[in-house]
C-alpha cells in the first residue's frame, strides 16, 4: 500500500513539474493553437500551460495575446523563445516591436528590447480587431 501511494504521489510531483517548465514543440509539425500555422520559426515560439495542466503551443507570441484575450483559457505559466535559445517567462520578457513575426504582430524576444507583455498584448489585439472589422 506504502509503495502504491509513492508511486502515485511521485508521478503527481513529475507532473506539477512539468506544468512548471516550458518545453520544445515538436517543430514544424505542432499546430498554433490560434492560427492553425505550424510552430516551426523558434525565435517567435511562444507557449503556456492553462489552470487545467494543458500546454498549448503558438507561432507568435502575438497569437498567444490574442488566445488569451479572446478567454479561450488563463495561463498559468507562459514562456516565450528567447533569443539566447531558451524558453524564458513571457511576462518578464523584453521584445523589440516591428519584427517580421510569422503572423505579422511584429514582437519578437530580446534582451534589449523596448517592449514588454503588455505591449504585445495590446498591439495583438489591436490588430486582431483591425483584421476583423
Amino acid at each position: 500500500m506504502k509503495a502504491a501511494l509513492f508511486s502515485l504521489l511521485a508521478v503527481a510531483s513529475v507532473a506539477c513539474q512539468d506544468a512548471m517548465t516550458a518545453v520544445d514543440p515538436v517543430w514544424g509539425r505542432q499546430a498554433c493553437a490560434n492560427c492553425s500555422m505550424l510552430v516551426s520559426e523558434r525565435r517567435y515560439a511562444a507557449q503556456l500551460v492553462t489552470d487545467d495542466g494543458t500546454r498549448v503551443f503558438f507561432d507568435d507570441p502575438g497569437c498567444m495575446a490574442v488566445w488569451l484575450a479572446e478567454g479561450r483559457g488563463h495561463a498559468r505559466r507562459s514562456w516565450v523563445y528567447s533569443a539566447a535559445g531558451a524558453w524564458i517567462d513571457a511576462r518578464t520578457a523584453r521584445y523589440v516591436r516591428d519584427q517580421p513575426s510569422p503572423m505579422g504582430f511584429g514582437f519578437a524576444p530580446a534582451e534589449a528590447g523596448g517592449a514588454e507583455w503588455a505591449d504585445v498584448e495590446v498591439g495583438a489585439v489591436f490588430r486582431a480587431t483591425k483584421e476583423v472589422e
